[in-house]
């Protein structure tokens, strides 16, 4: 008996559905919602390294536990302290209008304020301890130089201070690409929360500080210590590093440290192909008033 064989359907053809498009890189705030001058208290100082005195600042309970958002990264805030023989007295209030308020007090009674980064949050018994570096600026003759130095070196436990939040200035959070960073020791501080924030990402760092022992070990792909020699300014260091580093015009670029380092790194970066709106920058200081 003949056998027909029928040939087998084709088989169905099966389209896999589209993989979904990657989400863009969240952006994460920059501002706190709110913010006002507090009080914290000095619970710990010490010299860390040549360059370096860390102290630990804590709220005092007067609301800054529940105000309070490490946003990571250069997380800023204005520290507000005493000069010697004076009382602290602080312009109380939120951050809108604090240095009309400021400058509407006494002048004997008036106190400094200084910018800092934190270099490290954390919650003890209910309370923010925020870890503080401050950078020890020395004069010709070897004494330590600018206000917020001495009063580093001066402070002790238990001393109150103002602190008036002021968020992050570090904003790569929608860029994909390369990260290159370049600061002098002023910079450290926040960098150093940079690189906690951005591990496992493309990042260059090209970091001068004035003593080898300052170095320190950061969680990042390529750090570059620029050791600055003894007689040459702040800044210039890193930039003869930048120059002669071939910068990524995909790139984001952010640069902290002396004012005229960072205006000529900027520029520098602009003339290589760097856009405009990937550039980022802060002088934190200027060689003329680390005295102020």
């Amino acid at each position: 008996m003949a056998m027909t064989l029928t040939a087998p359907a084709p088989a169905a053809t099966v389209l896999a559905a589209p993989a979904p498009a990657a989400p863009a890189p969240a952006r994460l705030p920059l501002k706190p919602a709110a913010a006002q001058v507090r009080t914290f208290e000095v619970v710990a100082s010490r010299t860390v390294s040549p360059g370096f005195r860390r102290v630990t600042l804590q709220s005092t309970g007067d609301g800054f536990e529940d105000e309070f958002e490490h946003f990571g990264h250069d997380h800023w805030f204005r520290l507000l302290f005493a000069g010697v023989g004076q009382e602290l007295d602080l312009p109380f209030g939120p951050a809108d209008g604090w240095y009309a308020r400021l400058l509407a007090m006494p002048e004997a009674t008036r106190p400094a304020v200084r910018n800092y980064t934190v270099r490290e949050a954390r919650r003890v018994d209910g309370r923010w301890q925020l870890d503080v570096d401050v950078v020890v600026h020395r004069d010709a003759a070897g004494q330590v130089d600018g206000a917020g130095a001495r009063w580093a070196q001066r402070c002790r436990d238990g001393e109150r201070v103002g602190l008036l939040d002021q968020g992050r200035i570090f904003d790569a959070d929608e860029h994909a690409g390369p990260v290159l960073v370049i600061a002098d020791e002023s910079g450290l501080p926040g960098v150093e929360g940079i690189a906690h924030s951005l591990a496992g990402r493309d990042a260059t760092y090209l970091l001068e500080v004035p003593h080898a022992a300052d170095r320190r070990a950061l969680p990042a792909a390529d750090v570059r210590w620029l050791v600055r020699d003894g007689g040459r300014p702040a800044g210039t260091t890193a930039l003869d590093a930048l120059r002669a580093t071939r910068v990524d015009p995909a790139a984001y670029v952010y640069v902290v440290g002396e004012a005229s380092f960072t205006l000529a790194a900027r520029a520098h970066c602009l003339a290589v192909g760097v856009p405009k709106s990937r550039i980022d920058f802060c002088a934190y200081w200027r060689t003329d008033r680390v005295r102020a």
